[in-house]
């Protein structure tokens, strides 16, 4: 077992200013962490856009603070042989903070990386402060006592949301819950964590805590929070937080049949393995019913998991970079993914994989220490639980450390478990939960034996002078406060975002630019902003020309859209496609930037049919065909996408052009999940010429993309490939070719008997062709449909 050393020797300088300094920085930090953890954990606020966003905050100053302190600290006592000492355990968690570095320097993605490694360095600090100054029982029994608080508190709101979900009407009736997030997930809680995976995650951690804090002291409100807690992990309706909760419950069972001698009594053992198996009975069979009554949870995950496996091996040894998934994810979706979420605009930040992000971000060395942190802690917490509880000496009674371990290894079962179904660990309330974990299994196994009480510091000669300390420590306090000054700055943009927002759906436009540029000035990583600001000049497009620094407009602005060009300033157009270009600096795929900006160049390309000048015209409209078939590559099953390139090579006579673009939305309807398929070659054989608007570039819809299992997505998307069809009938008709006109039109009201349109071209179509019977039983359909529809009611009345 690992041990720091006990002997201290002061060389006269007790009551001396380095003394004073580091009493009273342990003060601060024994004090502050726990505080810290409650805070995180409790913490919401709902006038920023994140309503997490002050639990990210509280991570980034909290622990920026933290970091300082603890720094300052030790280059006073001067302890970092402490360390060295300690290497089994404090090697590990160094190791995998250096990975995160290294993989920051190698990420194409500052900026996305740069948010993961900033919470890298809090975890890695919560962890380290943890194992060297939570020293004594006295502290480590603060550290839990907040920690429990803080599921108090959530378990106590979680259960009022279950009564508001349950007996009271939905927003914007009042409630029980007076926040304006009630009923957000319907039924489901999620209490202070806004989502109720992130909500179950916390509750696998602190279920087995309580457990064994109540089997040691024995007092009722330990129990009846125990039993808070199993409430709310039932009533997320989260079936990763139900695995969670019962991996954390069978590895509390075993640990306690194996280490404490007073369970292996036959008839306790025997009692203890019944309840076991009944909770892992009934976690079954909830998590089966719920897996049969919502099988898109399943699906999702696996096609997920099935594309960060491709993203894995293409940087399998060192990875791709820390925090990096979300951006490079939309390159490897697949369309299965569309079908399941029915949008198009939303984003899959994490694979809901702890062990494959780790992979993709990491590679396999970061995922080997990984691995090796954790088993150097788990292996080294049985060691200790056997020491504790006096497993080898069943004549001495446990020491109430054994209770402490057989929590924390119980509760980091259930947050491993939970992490390879979801993504909670890539949140704060999660990821500060586990590296606290870390900290308490490492000071409960460095610190033994461990005292009741703080001991004294430990004050031996430093080599460094007070002067030079003093330079130093100023040196780590300057960045410290700028940190904290841009992490406010964080929380203050996420605020700003959200008013942008109010402002936007009001239509009032320059109050929400104005908003949405003081966003990007206190946060230019703000990803959505660029975007929403995009999608706000692209609405607006305003085409007079004027300038507006408040808006992003600087001197140095070319006016490449050419309107209005010898006036300084900008037009929306151009201001449009600039904060798409911001975009594509941090995410180069993100959601549908590009076929917005594919929007922004086909209205241009209308504007310039309208004044006359078809040059620029064509010239807009290749640059929206362009930007059309960039999103193309990432999303084949946007409807839009196809009509508006359709739309585009109708105005400019490309008939052909345009019944291959029809042609290629009905591919993404079943075919590309063909293995083997080729959207070029396919739709080839649809128009019986070679497909010509197919990019050769665009690789990734070659039977790639197949399904698990067979299975049709086609009908989630009916309304949509029955419109296509009625498309490709138009087109027909006007061509003349009724034969075939007749046969998409009624392939379109097959798909989708709603298809109002479709069948009324049936009947206008069978009436010029003197098939009066046939036109009378397609406009009785239409009447069917829609039984007030005028046309349908003068061309056949009460029939």
């Amino acid at each position: 077992m690992i041990k720091t050393p006990t002997s201290q020797n002061s060389h006269g300088y007790a009551g001396s200013p380095s003394a004073g300094l580091i009493n009273s920085l342990g003060k601060a930090i024994v004090t502050l962490t726990p505080v810290f953890l409650f805070l995180v954990a409790i913490m919401f606020y709902l006038k920023t856009y994140d309503s997490a966003q002050i639990k990210i905050t509280i991570t980034q100053i909290g622990g920026t603070a933290l970091l300082t302190f603890f720094l300052i600290k030790i280059l006073e006592e001067n302890s970092w042989k402490f360390f060295a000492d300690n290497n089994i355990l404090t090697l590990p968690v160094a190791m995998f903070m250096a990975s995160a570095v290294i993989s920051y320097f190698r990420s194409p993605f500052p900026w996305a990386s740069g948010n993961e490694l900033i919470r890298r360095i809090v975890y890695f600090a919560l962890a380290m402060i943890i194992m060297k100054d939570f020293s004594d029982r006295r502290s480590v029994d603060k550290l839990i006592k907040w920690v429990l608080a803080a599921a108090f508190v959530s378990a106590a709101y979680g259960i009022v949301q279950f009564l508001d979900g349950k007996f009271f009407p939905p927003n914007p009736e009042p409630g029980l819950d007076p926040f304006i997030w009630r009923q957000a997930f319907s039924y489901r809680i999620f209490s202070t964590f806004g989502n109720p995976n992130f909500f179950g995650d916390f509750l696998a951690v602190t279920s087995p805590l309580t457990l064994a804090l109540y089997i040691k002291t024995r007092k009722p409100y330990l129990l009846v929070l125990w039993l808070m807690i199993t409430f709310n992990v039932i009533v997320t309706y989260s079936k990763g937080a139900w695995l969670g909760y019962a991996a954390g419950f069978a590895a509390f069972c075993l640990l306690g049949l194996t280490y404490f001698a007073h369970f292996n009594k036959e008839r306790i053992k025997k009692n203890i393995l019944l309840v076991l198996s009944v909770v892992l009975l009934i976690t079954g069979f909830m998590t089966y019913k719920a897996t049969i009554a919502r099988t898109d949870s399943i699906k999702f995950r696996v096609y997920t998991w099935l594309s960060c496996w491709e993203m894995i091996n293409t940087n399998p040894a060192l990875g791709t970079g820390i925090g990096s998934f979300y951006v490079t994810y939309p390159s490897y979706r697949r369309p299965q993914i569309f079908y399941i979420e029915g949008k198009h605009n939303t984003e899959s930040d994490h694979p809901e994989n702890e062990y494959l992000e780790i992979l993709y971000d990491e590679g396999i060395a970061g995922f080997g220490i990984f691995l090796w942190l954790l088993g150097v802690f788990i292996i080294g917490g049985f060691k200790g639980m056997r020491i504790f509880s006096g497993a080898d000496d069943r004549s001495k009674n446990p020491d109430a450390r054994a209770y402490y371990m057989w929590g924390l290894l119980s509760a980091l079962a259930g947050m491993l478990a939970h992490n390879a179904v979801c993504v909670s660990l890539r949140f704060v309330s999660s990821g500060v939960m586990l590296w606290f974990i870390i900290g308490s299994i490492g000071a409960l196994i460095i610190h033994n034996p461990m005292p009741d009480n703080p001991p004294p510091p430990l004050l031996k000669g430093n080599p460094i002078a007070l002067n030079m300390r003093r330079a130093i420590q100023l040196l780590l306090i300057v960045p410290a406060i700028w940190a904290i000054n841009v992490f406010y700055g964080f929380f203050t943009a996420d605020i700003y975002h959200n008013i942008a927002i109010s402002f936007s759906k009001q239509g009032r436009w320059p109050e929400a630019l104005t908003f949405y540029n003081k966003v990007t000035r206190n946060n230019f990583g703000f990803i959505m902003t660029h975007y929403f600001m995009g999608n706000v000049y692209n609405d607006r497009f305003n085409i007079n020309r004027d300038f507006h620094p408040e808006w992003g407009d600087v001197e140095t602005d070319e006016p490449w859209s050419g309107i209005m060009s010898g006036i300084k300033g900008r037009v929306d157009p151009e201001r449009s496609i600039s904060k798409y270009g911001d975009v594509w600096t941090l995410a180069p795929n993100y959601v549908q930037s590009y076929h917005q900006a594919g929007l922004v160049h086909l209205k241009l390309g209308d504007y310039y049919r309208q004044t006359g000048d078809m040059t620029r015209a064509r010239k807009e409209w290749d640059r929206a065909i362009y930007k059309f078939e960039r999103y193309h590559a990432i999303d084949p099953v946007f409807a839009q996408n196809y009509y508006r390139m359709a739309w585009v090579y109708i105005q400019r006579g490309e008939i052909d052009k345009a019944e291959e673009t029809y042609w290629r939305h009905i591919y993404a309807a079943k075919d590309i999940f063909i293995p083997g398929s080729d959207e070029k070659e396919w739709v080839a054989k649809k128009t019986g010429r070679p497909a010509i608007t197919v990019p050769d570039w665009c690789v990734s819809h070659r039977g790639t993309h197949h399904s698990m299992y067979p299975e049709d997505w086609s009908w989630r998307r009916a309304s949509e490939f029955s419109e296509t069809y009625m498309n490709l009938g138009n087109l027909k008709y006007l061509s003349r070719d009724f034969r075939k006109a007749e046969e998409y039109y009624a392939l379109a009201a097959s798909i989708w008997p709603q298809n109002l349109q479709a069948l009324k071209n049936l009947a206008s179509m069978y009436s010029q062709q003197g098939r009066p019977s046939e036109a009378v039983r397609m406009w009785r359909k239409v009447r069917d449909v829609s039984p007030n529809d005028p046309d349908a009611v003068r061309a056949v009345g009460g029939q």
